[in-house]
């Protein structure tokens, strides 16, 4: 049976609001002023908290920047729900899968624990079939682990389904899996990134494309 994997952060859902909420706080807990329009933070997302952190704490020694982390994450738990909303256009695909019984369901780098309440707060998402974080499994992407687990929890045939992402981890996460790879280009992807590098199989401009696949 075909069916289909998301990226959540920038493919399914935009978190930039939340996630840089939380960064804001953690500035002025530690009296740093931070631009109020802080859009330049948003391509960092796709490279996780280290990078979000490191982008006003810079490189730091281990305890100081796990315990930095760690007060991000835990800020971010507090608001994640507030801001963050499906892309235009992703509740509509969804609901064509939904009806033709297609098999869905996501892939994210984001630990489970924050992925699960996230996921549960858009109803749009309560049939989604299978959420793998990255701590789910040994590896997280660009490794395919997370995708081949998820692969066989949804029992899919890899080669006829697609994995949808906004970031190089995704893609070459999902080409390792077999799977049909598609670009989120409405997603968080730097200026300086090259995703007609990324050799998936094709590029999507808008989510409104996703019915195409």
């Amino acid at each position: 049976m075909k069916g289909f994997l998301f990226d959540l952060d920038g493919t399914l859902v935009d978190t930039a609001i939340d996630m840089l909420q939380a960064l804001k706080l953690l500035a002025k807990e530690n009296a740093i002023e931070i631009e109020p329009d802080h859009t330049e933070y948003k391509e960092l997302i796709t490279h996780g908290s280290r990078a979000i952190v490191e982008s006003i704490f810079g490189k730091t020694d281990q305890p100081t920047f796990l315990k930095l982390q760690k007060r991000y994450l835990d800020i971010y738990q507090e608001i994640l729900t507030q801001g963050s909303c499906l892309f235009a256009g992703v509740e509509d695909f969804i609901k064509v899968l939904d009806r033709q019984k297609i098999p869905w369901g996501i892939v994210t780098n984001k630990p489970y624990y924050l992925a699960r309440p996230l996921v549960d707060s858009l109803l749009a998402l309560k049939n989604c079939g299978v959420l793998v974080g990255g701590d789910s499994t040994e590896f997280s992407k660009p490794h395919p682990e997370p995708i081949n687990t998820a692969v066989v929890k949804l029992k899919i045939n890899s080669e006829k389904s697609w994995y949808i992402g906004d970031a190089l981890s995704d893609i070459t996460a999902g080409n390792a899996a077999n799977m049909q790879t598609a670009i989120a280009l409405w997603g968080y992807i730097g200026s300086n990134e090259k995703p007609e590098k990324w050799q998936a199989t094709i590029a999507l401009k808008h989510p409104n494309e996703l019915l195409g696949l």
